[in-house]
């Protein structure tokens, strides 16, 4: 009893501040509140949002808001308003990250989350059919099973117009935002399809923006997953080259790419079998094909960290211990909805897998280790999908003056540093920073205080940013795994 009265006396006391101050009113649209595993106070509410904006009639969707406040209230900049990944990643899971008080984006700035439509707890559309994994054996299907997707698709129709789900719409919305809670200028910060969304952001409300960051970025006219293929098959061929330069690994897998290219030849038309025992100490023989094995292995390359797993997760397999794959699955149910499947088809349905030609697929996918997998899934997951409307220049090249910091690391499978630097052609205003050893995050490199630093030294001057960039030789990656 004596905690909750201390609880509600803080939380009383912390409001009541930022009510004495008339530049930060706009805390009372929202209430003080605690969220699991964040110890310090933060501010939540919701703004509805017609579902369909264009008609303002139907279905309301309260977006889901949680506000950070700056922690030195008598030095308050311009507030920080951070755009997920995904698409379908809620920014709201972030808030423990910025909610600590010696996070330093906090310490002046505001830091604003908006779950988008779509995501967190603004009407998620999960798919159960598609993102519960009741054992291995379901992590071994194909990406876009035919049932589950049409599975998805029903129940998801029932509870939203899914026609209504684009960047575009996902923008309006979070300008209606930015003006409820009555900031002027703000900060864009996005990561990944983020930075898609903080791009059209730029486009469509220029003067709503003092800077923008734009982490590996990727552009209205991406059209995922078109060059998924080539750029992971660059990134391993960076990996390898790396490891030929890397005494441990090298002398631990001298035949690496060999035995790559051999596992890839053989698990083409063999599939991989082993005995999985279960809890219970029932045993069954699990098969899966090179497209689970080659899905898996690009999934690793997303950051530094699953990099360096690589090398010895091919050596194994090819000496067919299939073991150390197989422990990078969750044992038992995985009920993970980190990604809202839904909103994923929706923005790619639209945006995306409608613009890609077969020549194109051809040419892209011709001697990588994914071939067309990836895209045959996707666009057989869209034929199931209903098509949203897209503005007519929405694949248009995005041009701005608007001060921004583009960040690309040299070994992204996703979003590689040849897209960023054309992006960063058409934004007259922008700074392009590479980092050689980061890949989509730096998840797994040293001195990552170094990434926020040079956020930070830009988001603090951004018309006229004094980067020191010294920092970034030492973010390394971690050892190359060898032995378990």
């Amino acid at each position: 009893m004596k905690k909750a009265i201390l609880n509600f006396l803080f939380g009383f006391l912390f409001l009541t501040a930022f009510a004495q101050n008339n530049s930060l009113k706009i805390y009372q649209k929202l209430h003080y509140c605690k969220l699991s595993g964040i110890a310090d106070s933060v501010l939540c509410g919701n703004y509805p949002v017609y579902e369909n904006r264009e008609t303002k009639t139907g279905r309301i969707i309260n977006l889901n808001i949680v506000v950070i406040p700056a922690l030195h209230q008598d030095s308050v900049l311009t507030p920080i308003f951070y755009f997920e990944g995904g698409p379908g990643v809620a920014a709201t899971n972030s808030s423990s990250f910025y909610a600590d008080s010696s996070n330093p984006y906090r310490q002046h700035h505001d830091i604003v989350l908006v779950d988008i439509r779509g995501t967190g707890g603004s009407n998620p559309l999960n798919c159960p059919s598609l993102q519960i994994k009741k054992g291995l054996k379901d992590h071994f299907e194909e990406m876009y099973p035919k049932e589950a997707v049409k599975e998805c698709y029903d129940s998801l129709s029932k509870i939203a117009d899914l026609k209504q789900y684009t960047t575009t719409n996902v923008v309006k919305d979070l300008e209606d935002v930015r003006k409820w809670l009555g900031y002027g200028k703000i900060n864009i910060y996005g990561l990944s399809y983020g930075t898609r969304v903080a791009l059209v952001y730029m486009r469509m409300f220029p003067t709503s923006i003092e800077s923008c960051i734009l982490w590996s970025p990727i552009p209205t006219y991406g059209r995922m997953p078109l060059y998924h293929a080539k750029f992971a098959q660059n990134s391993l061929e960076k990996l390898f080259n790396d490891c030929k330069h890397d005494s441990t690994c090298h002398n631990t897998f001298p035949n690496i790419e060999n035995e790559f290219n051999l596992l890839m030849k053989k698990s083409k038309d063999t599939p991989f079998t082993f005995l999985s025992t279960n809890s219970s100490g029932h045993s069954e023989q699990l098969s899966f094909s090179w497209n689970t094995f080659q899905t898996k292995l690009r999934s690793l390359m997303y950051a530094p960290m699953g990099m360096r797993q690589i090398p010895y997760i091919i050596h194994e397999t090819y000496r067919d211990n299939l073991n150390p794959f197989i422990a990078l699955y969750p044992k038992g149910i995985d009920t993970s909805n980190f990604i809202a499947e839904g909103l994923y088809l929706c923005i790619t349905c639209a945006e995306d897998v409608p613009f890609i030609n077969a020549k194109e697929i051809e040419t892209l996918t011709k001697e990588t280790f994914m071939g067309t997998y990836r895209i045959d899934q996707q666009k057989n997951a869209c034929v199931q999908w209903v098509r949203g409307k897209i503005p007519n220049d929405f694949l248009n090249v995005i041009n701005s003056n608007i001060p921004t910091l583009i960040l690309s690391g040299e070994f992204d499978p996703i979003t590689p540093t040849s897209m960023a630097k054309e992006i960063a052609s058409h934004l007259s205003n922008s700074t392009l920073v590479i980092i050689p050893q980061m890949s989509h995050t730096f998840d797994g490199l040293s001195h990552s205080e170094c990434f926020d630093d040079i956020c930070l030294s830009f988001i603090n001057n951004p018309v006229h940013p004094k980067l020191n960039l010294d920092c970034i030789k030492e973010m390394m990656p971690e050892n190359y795994k060898v032995k378990e």
